[in-house]
């Protein structure tokens, strides 16, 4: 009897120790399943506290190498991580915390972008550069869509490349908040750009709406040649832009 006691001691030890290391690579189904979606290749470490060489996102581009310590509560139904994901022009840092299947809570969720990967935009009539931060001390996701949030953003070295040269923008600061799926936005710059630049922003799942103000600081032909490219200035220069439609659509409508 002592006999088969000690083997089942020793096998329940021996089974805790494989779920305490178990390595990244062999519990690789299970985090998927958990972040569906997503694509890893090159995992190492362990289940806790891994690392993946390259992820992506569905059939998207691969977005960099993914790090993360995930606290072992989940064996108790209690999902929490922390996720590093960086790539030399796009680093994101942040803690994760399952409350639901369908729904995530967001901590101390950072961001920081070359502008120039966006590549060029079509609507902006050129390619945005620059570097852009965003700070989100708090959000709430239900799926994908962001229900509550509370974040703030800044521009910094903001220019758009077009044909006629760079439109250099200053610092371009923007502030989100939301509450309950509507999230509202202010834009602002610094003063220090070639075009005055004001804006707001109210976007839901059933569509968004974006305004813009943009005033010419100077009378530098690039300059106002990009904003004649975007709409019609009137008379003192100004130009007023409306941007609004579903989530897949762009439906410029000038203010005159």
């Amino acid at each position: 009897m002592k006999r088969w006691f000690s083997i089942l001691v020793i096998v329940v030890l021996a089974l805790g120790a494989l779920v305490w290391f178990i390595p990244a690579s062999w519990a690789l189904p299970l985090l998927q399943t958990q972040w569906r979606g997503v694509r890893m290749e090159g995992v190492t470490g362990i289940l806790w506290e891994g690392r993946a060489q390259q992820v992506s996102i569905a059939d998207g581009p691969p977005l960099g190498s993914l790090a993360w310590v995930l606290s072992r509560r989940a064996l108790l139904g209690d999902l929490q991580a922390s996720v590093d994901l960086r790539q030399p022009q796009l680093q994101l840092q942040g803690r994760v915390r399952r409350v639901s299947s369908a729904q995530w809570d967001l901590r101390d969720v950072t961001l920081h972008m070359d502008m120039a990967m966006l590549g060029m935009q079509p609507w902006l009539r050129g390619q945005p550069r620059g570097q852009f931060d965003l700070q989100a001390p708090q959000a709430q996701l239900r799926s994908v869509w962001p229900v509550q949030l509370d974040a703030t953003g800044t521009w910094s070295q903001a220019a758009v490349h077009t044909a006629q040269g760079d439109i250099p923008l200053g610092t371009v600061m923007l502030a989100v908040t939301g509450q309950s799926g509507a999230l509202q936005g202010t834009l602002s710059d610094d003063g220090s750009g070639a075009v005055q630049t004001a804006g707001r922003l109210a976007l839901s799942p059933l569509g968004w709406d974006l305004q813009l103000r943009l005033v010419p600081r100077n009378d530098d032909p690039a300059t106002l040649s990009w904003l004649r490219s975007l709409g019609t200035p009137k008379a003192d220069g100004t130009l007023e832009l409306r941007y609004r439609g579903g989530l897949a659509q762009w439906n410029p409508a000038i203010k005159r």
